[in-house]
């Protein structure tokens, strides 16, 4: 029986790492607090199950999304319940994808990848519906590192402003507003910004604050930082951090003048 048990103990531990690294989480000690650390839990024991589990979140106040449909080419259609979750059984590795809908929010592609029968990032976080000359930019990442920031800075035009966690978060106008601060992981951090001024130019850039005193860091291109851009009620563009890159500043988009977007996707020690 002892070897019954010790064999037992020992495959489960097997599990879990393989699981954890599947999932970009560092053990049950590196779990979030409050809900992250149940959904996590949660997908864990799914994945065991032989299910996939996808979630999906309000990207201005990370409240699940339920009711959605969910599309998946050559995998299914589905409908989230009240924890904004999905689950199907595991298919084969690599990418995929889906198509998220739901009246009041903006209809998204999401792409993401299967990896050893598990999803690496399963949690995604979508936008309401926006004004049509509006933006919004949503940051998500991986469990780590634990905080990064989203910046936003105009110059020229009818005057100039830097949205962030830590200078102004809402523009003298009330033009454009940091919605959400997120510092541990996963995100989301999100902008909104009003009219665009023809006359000005904007910068979009996102800073590792956790690693910023190691410029060299690889951790946030490591964990899969995204930003999505709405516009026009729709998402304009997608943006993924170039695999590998070292360095705490990602340097994401410009807003040129005149309203063209103009993708930078850079990334620099700070």
């Amino acid at each position: 029986m002892k070897r019954i048990i010790i064999a037992f103990v020992l495959l489960t531990s097997v599990l879990v790492s393989t699981l954890a690294f599947d999932f970009d989480f560092g053990g049950f000690g590196g779990f979030p607090g409050g809900n992250k650390a149940m959904d996590k839990a949660d997908d864990l024991q799914d994945t065991m199950n032989g299910q996939i589990p996808l979630r999906f979140f309000n990207a201005l106040d990370r409240s699940p999304v339920s009711g959605a449909l969910i599309h998946i080419p050559n995998v299914g259609n589905f409908t989230t319940d009240q924890r904004g979750r999905i689950l199907f059984p595991k298919i084969p590795d690599g990418a995929y994808t889906l198509t998220f809908s739901k009246e009041g929010f903006i209809t998204t592609d999401i792409t993401f990848r299967v990896q050893l029968g598990g999803v690496v990032f399963n949690w995604f976080n979508v936008s309401p519906g926006i004004p049509d000359k509006d933006y919004r930019i949503v940051l998500e990442w991986g469990e780590r590192p634990a905080d990064l920031d989203i910046h936003f800075e105009k110059t020229g035009g009818t005057g100039g402003y830097h949205i962030s966690y830590s200078r102004m978060r809402m523009a003298e106008d009330g033009n454009a507003v940091l919605d959400r601060d997120e510092r541990q992981g996963y995100g989301p951090e999100t902008v909104t910004i009003g009219r665009i001024d023809s006359n000005a130019t904007y910068i979009c850039w996102v800073h590792d604050y956790t690693n910023r005193n190691n410029p060299q860091s690889v951790q946030m291109a490591q964990n899969g930082a995204t930003i999505r851009v709405y516009s026009n009620n729709r998402l304009v563009n997608t943006f993924h951090i170039p695999a590998g890159a070292a360095g705490t500043k990602w340097n994401v988009f410009r807003i040129e003048r005149g309203g063209r977007l103009v993708g930078v996707n850079t990334v620099d020690p700070r």
